[in-house]
């Protein structure tokens, strides 16, 4: 397990350590990771299939998915509302009143596509495939790897990221306020303690969260991962213009990790520019806490 996590560890850090400046490069670089994601997503739906007693085990993914999510939403808001009375957020202003939601939900509706597809044909199969275990953990190690890279594409130096007082306090304050819930989640549904931490961790980083658990784990808890973290993204999506308005600070944290790309250019419509540095700081520092946090956990597991 250890030397599992250490190699993906190091896959992060020496991916981040690469810099690529060439914008055609960052597209193949997006492009590969991407289809290792999809490949990932399949061997884990296909995996999931030969999980015994899958009936039970389906039942018990929706009802902790269920039990996260809305966790997750009342524990993240209430404490990112109150500590955003404090942090004198900008005053949100609107550029854009409409946005197009069905082009952002077609993304994720794929995804799941993905898994179902793999779910089928391992059903229809019934048996593993040659070196599935060893495919799936170095599509994750080349799923990182390219990840560290395009995180240090980002442009931004850490230093800079990390003084935004205000997006630290608000990506504190997710990672805070989730770990009750995990814990609460790992009592009910008698899980490892460190397992409840690990799932929420992701914050929202549905693509890098379940393909860690589901290879650390097993296939159904790092399917309830996904669907955990993917339903944040996706209630973020229906959040931001109700939010905004009334604390910028709560949406941009409940964004998660999704605030400094697929959930910032909705952001910036709803709260204009000035909240931009803000969400990209928060969304930064827990792109950089998941993969860290998430492998801790499981290390403990």
């Amino acid at each position: 397990m250890y030397t599992g996590l250490l190699l993906i560890l190091g896959a992060l850090f020496a991916g981040y350590c690469i810099r690529i400046h060439s914008r055609s490069l960052q597209l193949v670089l997006r492009r590969f990771s991407s289809a290792m994601l999809y490949l990932i997503l399949f061997l884990m739906g296909f995996g999931l299939a030969l999980v015994e007693d899958l009936g039970s085990n389906l039942l018990a993914m929706l009802q902790q998915t269920l039990f996260l999510v809305g966790a997750l939403l009342i524990a993240n808001l209430g404490c990112l509302y109150l500590i955003g009375r404090y942090l004198a957020m900008p005053s949100p202003h609107s550029e854009i009143a409409g946005q197009s939601k069905g082009a952002s939900l077609a993304e994720p509706l794929r995804l799941i596509a993905t898994v179902g597809v793999g779910l089928l044909l391992g059903l229809l199969h019934g048996q593993a495939l040659p070196a599935q275990s060893a495919i799936a953990e170095w599509a994750l190690v080349a799923l990182v790897f390219a990840i560290g890279i395009d995180l240090r594409a980002a442009g931004i130096s850490l230093r800079q990221l990390l003084l935004n007082r205000r997006g630290l306090l608000i990506a504190l304050t997710v990672v805070v306020s989730s770990m009750p819930v995990g814990l609460a989640a790992a009592w009910y549904f008698e899980l490892p303690w460190a397992a409840g931490l690990a799932m929420t961790s992701g914050y929202g980083w549905y693509s890098l969260s379940g393909a860690l658990i589901g290879d650390g784990l097993n296939p159904v808890l790092g399917s309830t991962a996904f669907m955990v973290d993917m339903g944040r993204e996706l209630l973020t999506l229906l959040l931001i213009p109700v939010l905004m308005t009334r604390s910028p600070a709560a949406i941009i944290g409940y964004a998660g990790a999704t605030a400094m790309d697929f959930s910032l250019p909705m952001l910036q419509r709803a709260g204009g520019n000035q909240i931009v540095p803000v969400a990209i700081a928060s969304g930064f520092i827990l792109s950089l806490l998941c993969p860290l946090l998430v492998l801790f956990w499981l290390g403990l597991v």
